[in-house]
This record gives structure tokens, C-alpha cells and sequence, in this order.
């Protein structure tokens, strides 16, 4: 049973996308600290690991982008963020919404049940 404080994330079920991108975005920054670190070493790896750190950030942000729907209409809801809202504040945005922007659907059930459950 969902919770009235819960956020629309956890409440559609979609929280692991998110834990998920967390852990892409931690490899890509921890291949950058390896590639900072390795230009002390001999045969420095540097571009190998920036360039590892690079498309391990890129495509997590593409998946997080393309993953987190909205339950109603399917919206891509990262990437309406955005491309919408101001490059500071399109995470608390999303984290903030109560309804699709797209079809305005309230993205919490209501009656305290989780979307997709009976």
C-alpha cells in the first residue's frame, strides 16, 4: 500500500531505474578518478578511462532519459524535464511531480494504491 508522503517514483514502481542510473553514474565518476590518478602512473591511463567514464555517463543518462515513464501515457519524463525546465532544478522538478506534464494524469494512484497493482 502506498504511502501519502510517498514519492510518485517509489509509487509506480520505478524506483530501481533510478538506483540503477545512480550506480552508472558512480562507475563513470570513479573512471574518472582512476584516469585523474593515473596520470602519476607509468603508462597512464588516462585516455582509456575518461574515455570508459564518458560513454558510461552518456549512455546511464540515455537510459535514465528513455526509462522513467509516466504509467498513463508512456511520456519520457527525464527527458521532458530536461528539455523543459532550467538546467538546475529539472531533478527536483521531477522529483516534485504530482502529475504527467504531458497528459496532466495524476502520477500517484489515488486511494493509496500503487499503479500496476490490483
Amino acid at each position: 500500500m502506498s504511502r501519502p508522503h510517498e514519492n510518485w517514483i517509489v509509487a509506480t514502481g520505478q524506483a530501481w531505474k533510478l538506483y540503477v542510473a545512480l550506480i552508472g553514474f558512480a562507475g563513470a565518476l570513479i573512471c574518472f578518478t582512476v584516469a585523474i590518478f593515473s596520470l602519476g602512473w607509468e603508462g597512464g591511463r588516462l585516455l582509456g578511462m575518461a574515455g570508459v567514464g564518458v560513454l558510461l555517463g552518456l549512455a546511464t543518462f540515455i537510459w535514465f532519459s528513455v526509462t522513467i515513464r509516466c504509467p498513463h501515457c508512456a511520456a519520457k519524463l527525464v527527458w521532458t524535464m530536461v528539455t523543459n525546465r532550467p538546467h538546475s532544478s529539472w531533478m527536483i522538478d521531477l522529483a516534485g511531480l504530482d502529475s504527467c506534464p504531458r497528459c496532466r494524469h495524476p502520477l500517484v494512484a489515488s486511494e493509496g494504491r500503487r499503479y500496476g497493482k490490483a
